[in-house]
């Protein structure tokens, strides 16, 4: 008897252990636990009038990330966020938010965790700050307490001019309030759709820096289109590369940083001996543009250079080092693309 309760205890433990585990499994499916993408697409479609502008696009948007979304005008940047939203729907294809397919009906309560500003911000300008979020918790169906609102500025940079009115807000401090107004409902998620386009140097800074809080202290996983990509450079985790509705390539910002390559770039008077000479030091790597600059990607000192090219008699009146930067990797991949 003694025996039979003992073996009833252990398949009872062995049991507990396999339920907790199942459900730890499917709250990282479902909820979004650790190491994860809160966003997948799969072959996803999408047409207008007959033509093809969403080419069976495969993104993965990592948890905590924020995803720079790089790619030209009309290349389906806004199109892809207008359907991740549920603002479209696909023509074929499918996508998951947060584990859930986006036939599921679960879905429509996943996407209280997003909040989006997609092409602009709708904002009343005749409104202060504080006026224009609680109309928007009207809208939306959100109450907040006095308290809620007064943090809610202070995240945004924006407490010091709550009882402003927005007409007299510079497009800086619109874009802040349009991001706070996105943070009324708590989002796991949230999509901006070029939120730097006309800022100015101090607005695009301020505003960097808000996302990059938002991402590191409230854990926000953000999905960002930007033109300005010396400034995306500054705050993506991870890259999607677009063009004419394709995603060229997705690359985190560490791979993207080695392999934007390094080069040694010499001008010079008489291109076809210098690349004879190049040869002779066992440089095969460069490219060469018709202005008589030559592009060196070869690990190369550059003494050695400019020793090698002026024992050919080649004259050299430029020279230096340079990197490779995000929008030179980008119109390389168009152009291999092509």
């Amino acid at each position: 008897m003694l025996k039979n309760i003992v073996l009833y205890n252990d398949v009872r433990t062995i049991l507990t252990n396999i339920i907790e585990y199942l459900c730890i499994k499917m709250y990282i499916i479902v909820e979004g636990g650790s190491n994860m993408d809160l966003i997948t697409t799969n072959e996803l479609c999408k047409s207008y009038n007959k033509k093809l502008v969403i080419d069976h696009v495969n993104m993965h948007i990592p948890e905590s990330s924020i995803y720079g979304f790089v790619g030209e005008n009309g290349s389906g940047k806004t199109t892809i966020m207008r359907l991740l939203t549920g603002l479209a729907e696909p023509t074929s294809g499918t996508y998951e938010l947060f584990g859930l397919k986006n036939n599921d009906p679960r879905i429509y309560e996943k996407r209280k965790n997003i909040s989006a500003i997609v092409e602009k911000t709708s904002l009343v300008p005749t409104f202060t700050a504080k006026e224009n979020i609680r109309y928007f918790e009207l809208y939306t169906g959100i109450e907040l307490t006095e308290k809620e609102r007064d943090e809610l500025l202070a995240k945004v940079h924006l407490h010091d001019v709550e009882n402003k009115k927005v007409s007299n807000f510079s497009l800086g401090m619109r874009q802040r309030l349009g991001i706070a107004l996105a943070l009324v409902s708590k989002p796991k998620l949230m999509f901006l759709d070029e939120p730097m386009n006309g800022l100015d140097p101090e607005g695009i800074a301020e505003l960097r820096d808000l996302l990059v809080e938002l991402n590191q202290k409230d854990g926000i996983t953000v999905l960002i289109s930007s033109h300005i990509l010396s400034e995306l450079e500054k705050i993506a985790t991870c890259y999607g590369f677009i063009s004419h509705g394709k995603i060229l390539e997705e690359v985190t910002a560490q791979e993207l940083k080695e392999r934007c390559r390094k080069s040694l770039m010499v001008k010079v008077d008489k291109l076809e001996e210098a690349e004879k000479a190049l040869k002779q030091l066992n440089i095969h790597d460069y490219k060469v543009s018709p202005c008589g600059e030559i592009q060196i990607y070869d690990n190369v000192k550059i003494q050695d250079v400019m020793t090698c090219l002026v024992g050919a008699g080649v004259n050299i009146s430029a020279i230096n080092s340079a990197e490779e930067s995000v929008e030179d990797y980008y119109l390389n991949l168009i152009k291999e693309g092509k």
